[in-house]
């Protein structure tokens, strides 16, 4: 079996979405006295990192099953089995915390059903529990239906008519089958897994172009980069200040895809190196505990430490940031101890 290529910058990428969403929800759950640009417009649009975070996903899927499903080669016991042993510990540890904290009949049937991972079935993906977790629910499903996406991706024509098709539906959710009609006030669209497909499906067409995005940044250079510092210019001069965060069909894409051509076609030590690689290793996480370690923050009367302005915010992110890498630290340690403990009876 043929070694399958690890692109490191999708590391970086990886860790500024994590850390841009755990600062787009401190400022959402706090009561900082900060005005400005990057206050009010830069940090909240951050909940769009999702999306490029959702991507990421897609082209890492593809980079280590997309060719041993299309050989047979996958052992579907142990493919599914690594994803639960992955995911499921950690979450099921947060899970047990919210619901010793709530105590709530609601809370115990949300979190028994986030411990299936397969929540993202549901008609309104929107637990109250560790909320943010909407995310793996989708994420999960991909993961469930990744055959059915190698098969949508066995060839570039067909992966181009399927994102097509993804796009379309990403509209006819948008603007028909989350109205009144059909969903419920309080539906979010972007927790459903058809609305999110496309950003899947982007992230299968750029492996299958992967050779070719890396010629072209070899051979041009600064193309990528400039790419993204323009698209990024557009999308916060024209499509930010006409659009619900909440609802922007597959606009989003203006950014991730640039980003996402940059991580792959050209060298970069910023998004590339052992830090990144190290966040990077535990960013999924630090996305789940955000809103735990950062309520322990606000316990600890930590949040307005030095006031409420622009460098107490940015100290709140930095320890929210450390708890979280404490937090997850203890809890692999203890896990390995565990692990050991049973190995030896």
């Amino acid at each position: 079996m043929a070694v399958q290529k690890r692109y490191d910058n999708l590391d970086g990428l990886r860790v500024i979405s994590c850390i841009g969403i755990i600062g787009m929800h401190i400022q959402a759950n706090s009561s900082f006295r900060i005005h400005g640009y990057i206050y009010d417009t830069v940090i909240p649009s951050m909940t769009l990192l999702v999306y490029l975070f959702i991507m990421i996903s897609g082209f890492g899927m593809f980079c280590g099953y997309y060719n041993r499903f299309k050989s047979g080669e996958i052992n579907i016991n142990r493919f599914y089995t690594r994803r639960y042993k992955k995911i499921l510990p950690f979450f099921a540890l947060l899970i047990t915390i919210d619901v010793i904290m709530e105590h709530s009949l609601s809370h115990l049937i949300e979190g028994l059903t986030e411990l299936t991972l397969v929540f993202g079935l549901l008609p309104n993906n929107q637990p109250s529990v560790i909320g943010v977790c909407w995310t793996i629910g989708v994420i999960f499903l991909f993961y469930m239906l990744f055959p059915f996406f190698v098969y949508l991706c066995w060839n570039k024509k067909r992966a181009w008519i399927s994102f097509v098709t993804s796009l379309m539906l990403n509209i006819f959710c948008s603007k028909y089958y989350f109205t009144s009609k059909f969903v419920i006030d309080s539906f979010a669209p972007r927790h459903s897994f058809l609305y999110c497909a496309p950003y899947f499906l982007a992230g299968a067409l750029l492996y299958l172009y992967r050779e070719n995005i890396e010629e072209l940044g070899r051979k041009i250079k600064p193309l990528f980069p400039l790419m993204l510092l323009l698209c990024v210019v557009f999308f916060y001069a024209v499509v930010i200040p006409h659009s619900d965060y909440n609802d922007m069909l597959s606009l989003p894409m203006i950014f991730c895809v640039p980003a996402m051509l940059m991580a792959i076609g050209t060298p970069n030590r910023i998004l590339n190196n052992r830090a990144m690689a190290y966040f990077s290793g535990i960013s999924m996480e630090m996305y789940l505990a955000q809103m735990v370690v950062f309520r322990a923050v606000q316990k600890l009367r930590l949040e307005h430490i030095f006031g409420k302005g622009g460098v107490t915010f940015i100290i709140t992110w930095i320890i929210t940031v450390l708890g979280l890498v404490v937090f997850i630290e203890v809890f692999n340690k203890l896990q390995r101890y565990i692990i050991k403990l049973s190995l030896n009876k």
